[in-house]
């Protein structure tokens, strides 16, 4: 008798075969079908109830390294942090929640298919440069930013706090991670959105070592 799953049970499914897949064969190089073959009980039908195609299925992907709507939604309505906490806020949630850390870890190695990067990086342009921006023009307001540029500015909090540190892109050790922290640590200083505070960059150092440690 085939397994009955919920609807999220059986896009996690999906999403986690084809990441294995696409891993293993390459994004082109996979196709429905072998996604299908992949599945325990679910039918071609069951896909496309979920996604309309291949393409929708990787963004779905990308989408797991984002904290749900839920999550921004909640940090949105915090009267308690200013717009600079209310970014601090989201990076440490989208490195250390729980929940995206248990739906990517399947999908890491996936961040070196340029394929995937690509998307990836659109996912996250897409989804968090409008949020950052509004969020810096508040920081404005309440005195926690001093950047006259906002769009701009959040363009760069993108790349320093996301792209820069893909490994698949910018090769780096451990050592030389930190190095990096530090760097993008100075540069949004200096521009007046001091993301990577001191207290946000022992919290980083604290969780990633850890992390190791497990």
């Amino acid at each position: 008798m085939k397994k009955k799953y919920t609807a999220k049970e059986a896009r996690n499914l999906i999403l986690d075969t084809a990441s294995l897949l696409f891993i293993e064969k390459g994004y082109e190089q996979t196709s429905i079908s072998d996604i299908v073959t992949g599945l325990d009980g679910l039918t071609r039908g069951a896909i496309y109830h979920h996604f309309e195609s291949k393409y929708h299925i990787i963004v779905g992907i990308a989408k797991r390294f984002i904290p749900e709507q839920e999550l921004l939604d909640s940090i949105d309505k915090r009267d308690d942090l200013s717009g600079l906490g209310k970014i601090q806020t989201i990076l440490l949630e989208s490195m250390f929640n729980e929940d995206i850390t248990k739906s990517t870890v399947i999908s890491l190695s996936l961040l070196r298919d340029p394929v995937f990067i690509s998307i990836y990086n659109t996912q996250m342009c897409e989804v968090f440069v409008p949020i950052i921006e509004r969020y810096i023009i508040a920081g404005n307001a309440d005195g926690s930013i001093t950047s006259p540029q906002p769009a701009q500015m959040a363009e760069v909090v993108i790349l320093l706090t996301s792209t820069w540190f893909i490994q698949a892109l910018f090769p780096s050790t451990a050592e030389s991670f930190f190095e990096k922290l530090k760097a993008a640590q100075y540069v949004l200083k200096q521009s007046g959105v001091n993301v990577i505070s001191d207290e946000v960059f022992s919290t980083i150092v604290q969780k990633l070592t850890e992390a190791a440690k497990r």
